[in-house]
């Protein structure tokens, strides 16, 4: 009986290729359509807010409008706060990361670098708080928030965000890749504690830091429940909580709606094209040690 291993050994290399086609034109049409389904909503909305009101509804469906107007971009200035919206996400969101920075850079590098006792079971007990559901936590950061006096504020806004079990696990994973030799001869030459943290951790764990921003400055931008939760005031309303408004009880204004999610979306591109090589490290080192 012929051995098909030995065959196959035998056979010209242009054999090999033309044997693997049809499952190689499977592969990468089911990956086509997997991309568009996914992008197909993203480039509809982004189609349907430069469409005139008249052909937001049409048969068949266009993504691309025959007549593109800026109309419902001026509607959203014109006829509602939406610049107050966009700043407030914007001075919300910046300032949550940059909190979630500090406190999680020092944690993370603590955890990594530094030996106490209890070491162990506290950061046991850090990640268990990754299993709980973030709604559970809704009513005692309520409460924290009232008794400090931050309810309708941008401080409730701000501080139950900044922080995290997640962001000290990213980071302690990529400071512990940093050699233990660059902190200890920086202490030698007669370094503080802290210039050792900003001088020599903090730079070299840019990717870290870079990953943990993107991550907490789109979940901060995003954010819907909490501010829900915590704000009366319109003017302190954060772009999400505007956007639900632009639905109201009898019909919702599909053009202005998706014109303001095109330009409530334009922060996180930027700030992803900005970090983007720093993100793919991040994450890349973080895989490898995890």
């Amino acid at each position: 009986m012929p051995d098909p291993i030995a065959a196959r050994r035998r056979e010209p290399a242009w054999v090999r290729p033309l044997r693997m086609a049809p499952r190689v034109v499977v592969v990468y049409s089911l990956l086509g359509l997997l991309v568009v389904f996914m992008i197909g909503p993203y480039l509809f909305i982004f189609g349907t807010a430069f469409k005139e009101t008249y052909t937001l509804v049409s048969i068949p469906p266009k993504i691309i409008p025959d007549q593109p107007t800026l109309e419902n971009f001026r509607s959203i200035f014109s006829t509602m706060p939406f610049g107050r919206w966009f700043l407030n996400s914007t001075v919300v969101a910046t300032a949550s990361t940059l909190g979630t920075l500090l406190v999680c850079s020092m944690a993370g590098y603590t955890f990594a670098k530094k030996d106490f006792y209890g070491k162990g079971l506290l950061f046991s007990i850090l990640l268990a708080t990754l299993m709980i559901p973030g709604a559970l936590m809704l009513v005692p950061a309520f409460l924290v928030t009232n008794a400090l006096g931050l309810v309708n504020s941008y401080g409730g806004l701000i501080l139950p965000s900044v922080g995290g079990a997640m962001g000290v696990f990213l980071l302690r994973q990529f400071i512990e890749t940093l050699p233990s030799e660059l902190e200890q001869a920086a202490l030698i030459d007669g370094a503080s504690e802290v210039g050792v943290f900003v001088r020599i951790i903090l730079p070299l764990a840019k990717p870290g830091l870079a990953t943990l921003a993107i991550l907490s400055f789109t979940g901060s931008w995003n954010s819907l429940i909490w501010p829900l939760v915590i704000v009366n005031s319109k003017r302190l309303y954060t772009l999400p909580l505007g956007l639900a408004l632009l639905r109201t009880e009898f019909q919702v204004n599909y053009g202005a709606t998706s014109a303001a999610a095109v330009v409530s979306v334009v922060p996180l591109v930027a700030a992803f094209s900005f970090l983007q090589r720093y993100f793919i490290e991040g994450l890349t080192v973080g895989a490898l040690k995890g």
